[in-house]
C-alpha cells in the first residue's frame, strides 16, 4: 500500500484497519507551543526596543571589549526574535494542515507525513529505535524504592523543617528528576544506513511512548519475516 492510500485510510475518521496505530498531531500541544513562540517574539522585540537606544552608539565608542559584548547581546536578542517568529510560523502551518501531519504504523510499514514531506519505511528495515532525553517520571515507584525514600536521617528532617525541603538531598534529587530535557526519537533505515527522525518534540505525544509502540511493531515484523524465510 502506498503512502497516500495509508494516509487516506488513517484520515477517514472510521475504524482503522486491524493492526494499525496512528499518532495524530496533538493540536493542544501545538497551540501551547505557538503561545510560547509569541512570548519569545514579545520578549525579544521588547528587549531590543529598550536596549538598542541605550547601547547605540554609546557602547560602540568605548573600545573593543564593549563593542564585542554589545554585539553579542544584540545578536542573542535578535536570534530569540527571529527564531521565535520562524518557529511560530512553522507551528501555525502545522496546525492549519493538521491532517497532513501524522505518524501511522501498519503491520508492514512506518509512515510519517510532515506536510508535503512523506517518509515511508518498511518495519523490517528499521534498526536501532532510539529515544533521547529523559523518560517520563515513574509515578509508581517500587516498594523497595519507596521504603528507601522514606528512610530519612534526623539531620535531613531538621534541615527540611528549618530551611525548606528544597535544600535537602532528597528534595534536590526530586527537583532534578522533574527537569525534562528535550526529547526526540529516531531510527536507522538499513536500506540506506541513514538516520530517520521520527519526532523532535511532543507534538505527536511522548516520544518514549511512541518508541515503545514502534519497537513492538518492528519486533513483530521481524518475527514474521523470519517465519516466512524458514518456510
Amino acid at each position: 500500500m502506498d503512502a497516500e492510500e495509508i494516509l487516506a485510510q488513517a484520515n477517514t475518521g472510521a475504524k482503522l484497519p486491524e493492526g494499525w496505530t496512528t499518532f495524530p498531531l496533538l493540536k493542544g500541544k501545538v497551540i501551547w507551543g505557538i503561545i510560547g513562540w509569541i512570548f519569545g517574539v514579545v520578549m525579544g522585540l521588547g528587549l531590543l526596543v529598550l536596549i538598542v537606544p541605550i547601547v547605540i552608539p554609546f557602547n560602540y565608542q568605548r573600545g573593543t571589549f564593549s563593542i564585542v559584548l554589545t554585539t553579542l547581546l544584540l545578536a542573542v536578542l535578535a536570534f530569540i526574535l527571529v527564531g521565535s517568529i520562524c518557529m511560530g510560523i512553522i507551528d501555525i502551518l502545522r496546525l492549519s494542515q493538521s491532517r497532513r501531519h501524522m505518524i501511522v504504523l501498519t503491520r508492514t510499514d512506518f509512515l510519517k507525513a510532515d506536510g508535503a514531506k512523506i517518509t515511508q519505511v518498511p518495519l523490517a528495515n528499521i534498526r536501532h529505535v532510539t529515544p533521547r532525553g529523559r523518560a517520563p517520571i515513574d509515578r509508581n515507584p517500587s516498594s523497595d524504592e519507596a521504603n528507601i525514600s522514606n528512610m530519612q536521617g534526623t539531620s535531613e528532617n531538621v534541615m527540611g523543617f528549618i530551611f525548606g525541603r528544597g535544600v535537602t538531598e532528597s528534595g534536590q534529587k526530586q527537583r532534578r528528576k522533574r527537569v525534562r530535557t528535550p526529547t526526540s526519537l529516531a531510527f536507522i533505515d538499513d536500506r540506506t544506513d541513514t538516520e530517520v527522525t521520527v519526532v523532535n518534540d511532543n507534538a505527536f505525544g511522548d516520544p518514549f511512548t511512541i518508541a515503545a509502540v514502534l519497537k513492538q511493531y518492528v519486533a513483530s515484523a521481524r518475527a514474521q519475516t523470519q517465519a516466512s524465510v524458514q518456510k
